[in-house]
């Protein structure tokens, strides 16, 4: 029997399907993060990262006890990376084997996730952002990135640009002897610092995180949905940018006056504010785009794209097969 896997490789989890060739889903597996191999100790923390998901999805598909994963071979593996995948392919071919195995960005596998192997665009945005589109088929099909520049070049609309564009607004409205407003308040509350200017040094000297910083994104979603003025312009602002790289994507592609669809990924978009000020920006920058819910999530996606890269067709009886595995795992 061929085995397929899909991992889908991110900033805070890692995740692998293993399935068969009908796409009938045999077994998750769940791991830590898988980003940033050039760190110190990032090397071993991949490493982990892929044997303990995958490992875990193999034995609970009853295909690996004891020892190393590589002792299954799979017709296909596709591992859709956060960060550049370069960095990681040595890492995975020591530890994985596969008759195609491939290690790839990973919005290709949001993107194939979210549009169930269809064409279109996607637009993630978590702790950054990036865009990604696929348009045509084949020998014809065409690819275009959008952003994913890290947060010092780029990372519009991401939740570190939101937290980072809250507490310089707040600064500057200090600064000018304004009376602090609610953003202000909720800066120090979430950061539990007696000064917004001791965040900004905290933060500087390593003491809160990046990560940490962007946490505050979620904050300035609640205040602009309780009519909050500052935080519906930052809310606003990142939607607009966000939907500038959706455009962008459109117009690498050359889709022209042809329907698009564009879907979207990552926490920022648990804002309702956010998502339909974003969808009303797509549709004012891209005459016929539709702007539709994710159906799977990027791990699906790394699956599907294992199956393509095998050259199997992504079919209406292997999608049904994938979207019931996906809902009982």
């Amino acid at each position: 029997m061929s085995y397929f896997l899909g991992v889908d490789g991110g900033q805070s989890h890692t995740t692998a399907l293993v399935a068969d060739a009908r796409g009938r889903i045999l077994g998750r597996g769940h791991a830590g993060p898988a980003n940033h191999s050039r760190e110190p100790g990032g090397r071993e923390r991949l490493m982990r990262a892929i044997e303990e998901s995958v490992g875990e999805a193999l034995r609970g598909a009853g295909l690996l006890g004891a020892g190393a994963v590589g002792k299954v071979k799979f017709a296909s593996a596709h591992l859709a990376m956060t960060g550049e995948p370069e960095e990681k392919a040595g890492v995975v071919r020591g530890l994985l084997r596969a008759e195609r195995l491939r290690v790839g960005h990973d919005a290709p596998g949001a993107l194939a996730g979210a549009l169930a192997g269809g064409e279109g665009i996607i637009v993630l945005a978590g702790t950054g952002s990036v865009a990604y589109g696929e348009a045509g088929a084949g020998a014809k099909r065409r690819a275009a990135r959008i952003g994913g520049h890290g947060y010092e070049f780029g990372d519009e609309g991401s939740a570190f640009a939101m937290a980072r564009a809250s507490l310089a607004a707040a600064l500057r409205r200090e600064d000018r002897g304004l009376a602090a407003d609610a953003l202000a308040g909720a800066l120090q509350a979430h950061f539990r610092r007696g000064s917004l200017h001791l965040i900004a040094v905290d933060y500087y000297a390593g003491e809160i995180s990046r990560d940490r910083l962007a946490s505050f994104a979620a904050r300035v979603g609640r205040l602009a949905e309780r009519g909050g003025e500052a935080a519906r312009a930052i809310l606003d602002d990142a939607a607009r940018g966000l939907a500038e790289m959706a455009a962008a994507a459109a117009a690498r592609l050359e889709v022209g006056d042809a329907p698009v669809t564009v879907s979207y990924g990552g926490g920022v978009f648990r804002s309702r504010r956010l998502l339909r000020r974003f969808t009303a920006e797509v549709v004012g920058r891209v005459p016929r785009a539709a702007v539709v819910a994710p159906r799977f999530g990027p791990e699906v996606g790394a699956l599907l794209l294992a199956y393509r890269d095998a050259g199997r067709r992504i079919t209406r009886a292997l999608l049904a097969n994938v979207e019931a595995g996906a809902a009982d795992s």
